[in-house]
């Protein structure tokens, strides 16, 4: 079966850069460039337009610039899907993180006169989001009425079978018969594309009371991680940190691991944070399965983890080493319908070593509940 390619727009006011950025996608059959903008006035014109499956757009342009013009796209279709390319100065890394708050689906850092020439990487990343962005954007599975009409369950335990079939490839793995008095000992949570805002409401609805560390690695450029945490603690309540090394681990506290920085937590007491520059982990570099695996042996099988939003599957072969291993860890994992790109939690849910996929507006009920010691079993969203 023919498969429509992924219809992009570009805006960018270099010449050089839209020629660089133009001369990697037409390469490629299954990419189609249908226009090209100079300045976010036009954008917003042509995307009114040619309505494509992704816009690849600069932040810094005349007349109107990305900011404005995101704002103004999302408004006429609020489920444009748009990335944002910058540089990665610190003011292009607070105005795309700002891009990334407003409705922007993921980054991309700006190639520059250095980094041209080493150009394989970021064809590379271009490439494998456009493509899984924009073929996402423009075919998203639809969600069968009738699971969406039985709404979500209580969350009660399940007891038999051991995995719960839902449908379609997702399996529930039965929640463990007895968690220890002392479940949980810290939340860690695994994001990439999407991930911002989701962990923005995700948060919010968590209890501020939770006396629990929260880790979390989210796929971000260099830079980026110290505007999150600055907003997670701004809209959350939450005291938010972009991770150092040595930092001391209190409960309640949110820890970020930073960009090109691999973040995990020393075991003994007092606990504190850990930072290593060693090679990126399923081309990831923080990664979730380093964190994971680092915090599996820092607190010892009792974790509880929720993987949202994000393209590949970090965090998947940690979470299974948990999950099969471990008597006491538990998995959540954000469902498909409300995620930006199911990949990260459609491998968990897949895998069968979930104990619960849930919508993004149900996650932190469920985590409340869980740090109450109250059971979350057979609950799904599709």
């Amino acid at each position: 079966m023919d498969i429509s390619p992924v219809r992009v727009m570009l805006v960018d006011d270099s010449v050089v850069v839209r020629g660089l950025l133009r001369n990697i996608i037409e390469k490629h059959n299954d990419l189609d460039i249908v226009a090209a903008a100079a300045d976010g006035q036009t954008a917003l014109r042509d995307y009114r337009t040619h309505r494509p499956d992704i816009v690849l757009m600069d932040v810094e342009m005349p007349h109107m610039d990305g900011l404005s013009a995101l704002r103004e796209i999302l408004v006429h279709d609020p489920d444009a899907r748009v990335i944002m390319c910058s540089s990665l100065t610190q003011a292009g890394a607070e105005t795309t993180y700002q891009a990334l708050h407003i409705g922007a689906v993921d980054c991309l850092a700006k190639p520059s006169s250095k980094s041209i020439d080493r150009g394989l990487t970021f064809e590379q990343e271009l490439l494998l989001k456009l493509r899984t962005l924009g073929r996402n954007g423009a075919k998203r599975k639809a969600v069968s009425i009738t699971a969406r009409s039985s709404g979500v369950p209580e969350l009660v335990s399940l007891s038999t079978p051991y995995m719960h079939k839902l449908g379609g490839d997702v399996v529930l793995r039965r929640m463990p018969d007895h968690l220890p008095p002392n479940f949980p000992l810290a939340l860690a949570i695994g994001a990439s594309t999407g991930g911002p805002k989701a962990l923005v409401e995700f948060l919010t609805s968590v209890d501020k009371n939770i006396m629990l560390p929260i880790f979390i690695t989210q796929h971000i450029p260099p830079g980026f991680s110290r505007f999150l945490a600055e907003n997670i603690e701004r809209k959350t309540g939450f005291p938010a940190h972009e991770a150092e090394e040595g930092m001391l681990v209190s409960p309640g506290h949110v820890y970020i691991a930073p960009g090109q920085k691999h973040m995990g937590v020393q075991k003994g007491i007092p606990k504190r944070i850990t930072l290593t520059d060693g090679p990126p982990v399923n081309f990831c570099k923080p990664s979730v399965d380093v964190m994971l695996d680092s915090l599996e042996h820092a607190y010892g099988g009792h974790l509880l983890t929720v993987i949202l939003t994000g393209m590949g599957a970090d965090g998947h072969q940690s979470s299974r080493r948990m999950v099969v291993d471990g008597t006491h860890n538990i998995l959540i994992a954000q469902d498909e319908e409300s995620s930006v790109v199911w990949g990260m939690p459609g491998a968990v849910a897949k895998d069968g070593i979930c104990h619960a996929v849930l919508p993004l507006s149900r996650i932190g009920a469920a985590v409340n509940k869980l740090v109450r010691r109250e059971s979350i079993g057979d609950h799904h969203a599709n």
